[in-house]
């Protein structure tokens, strides 16, 4: 089809060439052959009178049109994804052959997504799930639809997008099984003296809910050790005094695999509000919709937890 004199197949070839910055991925993207990629930029190149991306050593580096461009041809090819997926009405999810990537913490993989993914493989057993780790690209990932579903804290909100609540969860201590520094029970005195073993992603460029909140108050914590997931907290406190402080469900989780203990914290951290976000312009996506509804009836059947 063509608009303006312009194949638009080749905007689909300008974006994945935008993306990958390389004819050969572009066309592994598209799954088409190097020479049919090769031929659909030099179109584009005739078409805009441009070079579009330029050679720089083993990368090929956009022209300041093709910066131009990226963003507008993203936004389109997402427009005009959702209009084709909002028209299947009536699917059957028997039927439904689709990858829904979603991007989450691992605090969210293990304790939320394993019983989204036990009853969606019998609803709809041809639909894949394709898990990507929380960066600090979260946003951008959603913006580009290069996920089509974001699970965050209410904190890190994605304002440009859609959510809605899917559950809650309180903090808690753990400490090794052996720690002879405390009891029963932490006091504040001991959780700030202690050492500590906490989260962070992207180098600290994402902070998780407790970091900011200590951080907001002024309240500093000796950190020994920092980690870049949630499960991996125990396995730094055996044979330590440290101090890791996790959300109560992964917590009580860990303690049936690791020799620690779930304590209160003596800290009134507020609890940790998770949010579904997906596209915007996949509002009316019958697929995304179910998945959905799908998360939050598994959310609504959580247990309640103690701390």
């Amino acid at each position: 089809m063509r608009f303006n004199k312009l194949d638009l197949n080749n905007l689909v070839c300008l974006d994945a060439l935008l993306a990958e910055k390389s004819v050969t991925r572009a066309a592994d993207r598209l799954y088409l052959s190097r020479p049919a990629m090769s031929c659909a930029l030099t179109r584009l190149r005739e078409y805009f009178n441009d070079e579009l991306l330029t050679q720089v050593g083993k990368t090929m580096v956009p022209t300041s049109l093709a910066l131009s461009l990226e963003h507008p041809i993203r936004d389109v090819l997402l427009q005009l994804q959702a209009i084709t997926s909002s028209t299947s009405a009536g699917i059957e999810l028997a039927n439904v052959n689709r990858n829904i990537t979603v991007t989450c913490s691992d605090y969210v993989e293990t304790v939320f997504m394993p019983a989204v993914v036990e009853r969606a493989s019998r609803e709809a057993p041809l639909v894949r799930f394709d898990f990507r780790a929380l960066t600090p690209r979260f946003e951008e990932e959603l913006d580009s639809g290069d996920i089509d579903l974001l699970i965050i804290s209410d904190k890190s909100e994605a304002k440009k997008h859609p959510s809605e609540e899917l559950f809650r969860d309180t903090f808690s201590c753990v400490v090794w099984n052996e720690n002879d520094q405390v009891g029963d029970a932490i006091s504040a005195d001991q959780y700030i003296s202690l050492g500590h073993v906490n989260t962070q992603w992207g180098a600290g460029r994402l902070s998780t809910d407790d970091v900011e909140f200590f951080r907001a108050h002024g309240i500093s914590r000796r950190t020994e050790v920092w980690v870049s997931t949630f499960s991996r907290v125990p396995m730094f406190l055996s044979g330590t005094n440290r101090i890791g402080t996790l959300q109560t469900r992964l917590a009580q989780k860990a303690s049936a695999q690791w020799p620690i203990r779930v304590l209160p914290c003596p800290m009134q951290v507020p609890p940790l509000v998770e949010l579904l976000q997906w596209h915007k312009y996949q509002e009316n996506d019958p697929v995304i919709t179910w998945v959905r509804q799908l998360m939050r009836t598994v959310a609504s059947e959580m247990a309640l937890v103690e701390y």
